[in-house]
């Protein structure tokens, strides 16, 4: 179990910092998928904080989870809340606002997975712990 938790923090780590560098270097195209219009230097500066900053440190502290056994229940729970955060508000948007296009119906399986995996492993972790 300990190289599959490994395994999947390093994933998931890699997956935040890919999302991050990509949202520095270019904002714009990172946001295509999702549609979102951004014609403002304080949006662009959201975006850079938001999906650039945030999930740059976010992987990192995935990957300390991955290379720290001390960080790993804490890297684990914080994935499930943020992840979970991001499902539960995207659910959330479909029920107040309607269908979203197909690349997020996609953020919003892959997020839940993500989520509830992280939160198996946690409560796992704490069993063998």
């Amino acid at each position: 179990m300990k190289k599959i938790t490994r395994g999947f923090l390093l994933l998931c780590g890699l997956s935040f910092l890919l999302i991050g560098i990509n949202t520095f270097h270019d904002p714009l195209a990172a946001m295509a998928a999702v549609e979102l219009n951004v014609n403002t230097v304080s949006a662009l500066n959201e975006l850079r904080a938001t999906y650039g900053g945030l999930q740059i440190g976010m992987g990192l502290f995935l990957l300390a989870g991955f290379c720290c056994k001390a960080y790993t229940r804490p890297a684990l729970l914080a994935q499930a809340l943020i992840v979970g955060g991001l499902a539960s508000g995207r659910l959330i948007s479909i029920a107040l606002d309607g269908q979203p296009n197909t690349f997020v119906q996609g953020l919003v399986v892959l997020e839940s997975v993500t989520a509830l995996i992280s939160l198996a492993l946690f409560l796992r972790s704490s069993k063998t712990a």
